[in-house]
């Protein structure tokens, strides 16, 4: 089978248009044609109704079936090239969430590790939502994410490695500086300063606000951790985050807990494709994160 005779029907299965499929492929419309008998050869079946009246391309039920399939198997044809591509250019991509890279670099260095094994791997440093977009459609080998419940998916092996609470954050500054705990309720006529879209704060802000009928109101969405931290400090808003080690730096800003019945929890767990070759460089890393969640937990 041609690959590219696959590309063309699973565009046609789109689009519903020999023109469109060979417009989007800069190819003239008999290749595309031609593309989808050899299938139709192969296959021993007729994959789209062939009937003069129809201005748009009806798949048959068989059709559908290869369609289906063939999405699936692209996939994994891209997602080959990509982790094949890497090896061979010696390239291990890892993701890396700024906060949990924060908290995780910070206890290997307290214990003592060598971080040199890092100069042979690529970090990637966007939001957990992103980075587990990234992991399945093979752009990264490995990825550190952290979700809002223990993760599970199908195509990955997950393994948490630990969990933190999430705070409100205010400036010392701030009136609810001195409470030792504070209901969403309490927040809601503040502006808030938040991490942006790709970042599981996001996912836990929407989901408490949501009760609440949406009323509290975001001024900024950022993704810079350090900028979140000086306009709170300044006090021109506060920010909804788990406690890490970059805020320590930060003098000037009070965390604060959830009442019991808000509380949410920060799950970290790292993520690899099941049917991934792991590297040896990941390997390493892997026995360096078991090493330090079993040895004093983080």
């Amino acid at each position: 089978m041609n690959v590219r005779d696959l590309e063309y029907f699973y565009q046609l299965s789109q689009l519903h248009s020999f023109t469109a499929v060979a417009q989007s492929f800069k190819v003239s419309q008999p290749s595309v044609t031609y593309a989808v008998k050899r299938l139709e050869k192969q296959f021993s079946c007729d994959l789209f109704i062939k009937d003069p009246s129809h201005r748009s391309v009806i798949l048959t039920q068989q059709g559908q079936i290869l369609a289906q399939h063939a999405e699936t198997i692209l996939l994994e044809l891209s997602i080959s090239e990509k982790e094949i591509k890497r090896v061979s250019q010696k390239k291990v991509k890892v993701g890396f969430p700024p906060i949990i890279r924060a908290r995780i670099l910070s206890q290997m260095i307290e214990q003592g590790n060598d971080l040199s094994f890092m100069s042979s791997i690529s970090i990637f440093g966007d939001g957990s939502n992103d980075l587990l977009q990234q992991l399945l459609a093979g752009d990264l080998d490995f990825s550190l994410i952290g979700s809002l419940h223990s993760l599970e998916h199908p195509k990955l092996v997950t393994k948490e490695l630990y969990q933190r609470q999430f705070y409100i954050v205010v400036s010392e500054k701030h009136p609810f500086a001195k409470r030792k705990e504070l209901s969403f309720k309490d927040v809601l006529q503040e502006n808030f300063i938040l991490l942006d879209e790709g970042h599981i704060h996001l996912d836990a802000f929407n989901y408490l606000n949501e009760k609440y009928h949406d009323e509290a109101a975001i001024l900024f969405k950022l993704s810079e951790l350090s900028v979140i931290g000086q306009l709170v400090k300044e006090n021109l808003g506060i920010t909804f985050l788990t406690d890490f080690v970059l805020f320590s730096d930060f003098e000037g800003l009070v965390k604060i807990p959830l009442v019991n019945e808000e509380k949410l929890s920060f799950h970290v767990s790292y993520a690899y494709p099941k049917r991934a070759v792991l590297s040896t460089v990941i390997k390493d890393l892997i026995n360096r994160l078991e090493k330090l969640n079993g040895e004093n937990g983080l």
